[in-house]
């Protein structure tokens, strides 16, 4: 797919995204504080945060589009990375500030300075956390859908803080009924805040390491690897494989290969058959940023392999 075309499809999913969020932001914190809900209002931070994080990704997307340039030679693709790290980060600070809420609620529920909620407002808060369980859900399916077609990494982790905010959106619900039921079902609300902050932690903590592996140069997946190497030795005139690395740049992929041909064979022909395979490979997968093939006689290989 095309820079710009990927750029704007990520754009275009973000700007929905956001919209949505912004809307449940709202309904959720005012709803929250009207029924006195600290859970709802906690989720409602929670879609505050999956806002900025929307924003992340189309910053990240659109600075890892950038075309290579002298001082970045292999492109800018592991600005998709630096944005998981940053909405990781990001993440873990809401989840701090969510927890603390519902320690300090728990604190005063033990204190006696947890009054019971009455009123219409809690069964428009209930119905707030319900709409957001559906709206967030479809979210989920758009977004990875979407980051499925993209192979965004960084899409993939915003759909996968839709399906936590859905999730935290059920906890929202579980509180908001031990508020409507009262006496010690009351401190239901304030457990489901430390419950949602959990959620959102446990993200964060998974998105920091799917960054930080990126960054480092983490191998393509196994399964992605199965199928090029399939590929490779079907190629007509690739006799063996005698080394295969990958890593992750981004959302893109680096290929070093070593195939091993007749020996026999012209320079020219070897040469032939290395660029068939390059061009087969980039040409097949779109998110190999790069191949670079070296030829091995096959007479060399027989010999590595009984070592």
């Amino acid at each position: 797919m095309e820079e710009n075309k990927y750029t704007k499809e990520i754009a275009k999913v973000g700007i929905i995204t956001i919209l949505f969020n912004l809307i449940l932001t709202i309904s959720k914190v005012v709803a929250g504080i009207l029924a006195k809900s600290t859970s709802l209002i906690s989720d409602g931070i929670h879609s505050a945060s999956d806002v900025l994080s929307t924003i992340v990704v189309i910053v990240g997307a659109k600075m890892a589009s950038k075309k290579a340039d002298k001082e970045h030679p292999f492109g800018h693709e592991r600005m998709e990375s630096v944005a998981l790290v940053i909405l990781a980060v990001m993440l873990f600070i809401t989840a701090g500030g969510l927890m603390y809420n519902g320690v300090t609620s728990i604190i005063s529920f033990f204190k006696g300075e947890y009054e019971n909620q009455t009123g219409v407002f809690l069964y428009i808060a209930l119905g707030f956390a319900i709409t957001s369980i559906i709206v967030k859900g479809w979210m989920y399916f758009y977004t990875n859908a979407k980051a499925k077609k993209l192979k965004s990494e960084t899409l993939r982790a915003d759909a996968i803080h839709h399906l936590t905010d859905s999730i935290s959106s059920i906890a929202s619900v579980i509180g908001i009924i031990g508020l409507i039921l009262g006496g010690n079902i009351l401190i239901l609300d304030p457990i489901m805040t430390i419950v949602i902050s959990l959620f959102i932690l446990k993200v964060s903590i998974d998105i920091f390491k799917d960054g930080i592996n990126e960054l480092i140069d983490k191998a393509a997946p196994d399964d992605f690897l199965k199928n090029i190497h399939e590929d490779i030795l079907n190629y007509p005139g690739v006799l063996a494989i005698n080394d295969l690395k990958s890593r992750m740049f981004g959302s893109k992929i680096y290929i070093e290969l070593e195939i091993a041909v007749l020996d026999t064979l012209s320079v020219k022909e070897g040469h032939d058959i290395a660029k068939g395979v390059h061009d087969m490979l980039e040409g097949k997968y779109d998110n190999i940023k790069h191949c670079i093939v070296h030829v091995d006689p096959y007479s060399i290989s027989i010999e590595e392999n009984e070592k």
